[in-house]
């Protein structure tokens, strides 16, 4: 990764580490650098800096050199830093919400709609509602029944498994099965929301290959 005074400005480096490092830019008609000589060179000249920080930004937001450090060091988990001038490289290594990695986008993205998949099937197993019947002799018809397409004004009782206990719930009020309906209808939701949302990430590299980071990819590639 390289590094120049115009590329430390617009990533933000603060006036007093800009005018400071800057004038060593100038005094060394330097225009571009390879980013470890430039970490190793604010190293190098901590304790001269902070003897100019406090003759020229004492008691400011910028009076303190460590701090300086410590930004310059962050630059290498930037990825604005490491794409600043485009010769970056674009790994074939893809990352899902899940942690699971990728060699393409397509696969990563397939990862995806089998996870989700699989989610939405075991809801839908977990929102089937029954509808009974009693019949003579305490027998009973069971009928899956969904509240939003079928009259259960003819049905005795509801059964449905309850995700919280492990067990079959059971109830003879209609009401309550069309609310149950309606909370599954809202986990649905929440499902389609979370694929969304759902990020995949590339992994990219500095031109060297000494500095990764990972970054969010559209997903219609």
């Amino acid at each position: 990764m390289k590094v120049s005074m115009q590329m430390l400005r617009d990533l933000g480096v603060c006036d007093g580490a800009n005018a400071y490092i800057g004038a060593w830019f100038a005094a060394n008609d330097v225009e571009v650098i390879e980013y470890a000589v430039a970490l190793q060179t604010l190293l190098d000249h901590q304790e001269a800096g902070q003897s100019w920080i406090d003759a020229n930004y004492a008691g400011t937001a910028h009076s303190d050199y460590a701090g300086w450090v410590t930004w310059m060091r962050a630059l290498a988990t930037r990825p604005d830093a490491i794409t600043y001038f485009g010769d970056h490289i674009l790994e074939d290594l893809f990352r899902t919400g899940d942690g699971q990695l990728h060699e393409t986008l397509a696969a990563a993205c397939a990862h995806d709609q089998s996870r989700f998949a699989a989610l939405r099937r075991d809801h839908a197993a977990a929102r089937v509602i029954n509808g009974v019947r009693f019949g003579e002799g305490g027998s009973e018809t069971w009928e899956v029944v969904d509240p939003a397409r079928d009259d259960l004004a003819g049905f005795d009782a509801f059964v449905w498994h309850d995700s919280a206990t492990g067990l079959n719930h059971r109830t003879q009020s209609a009401t309550e099965a069309i609310a149950f309906d309606a909370a599954q209808a809202k986990t649905l939701d929440a499902i389609d929301a979370a694929q969304r949302a759902a990020p995949i990430e590339q992994r990219i590299t500095d031109e060297s290959g000494a500095f990764r980071v990972w970054v969010a990819v559209g997903k219609g590639g």
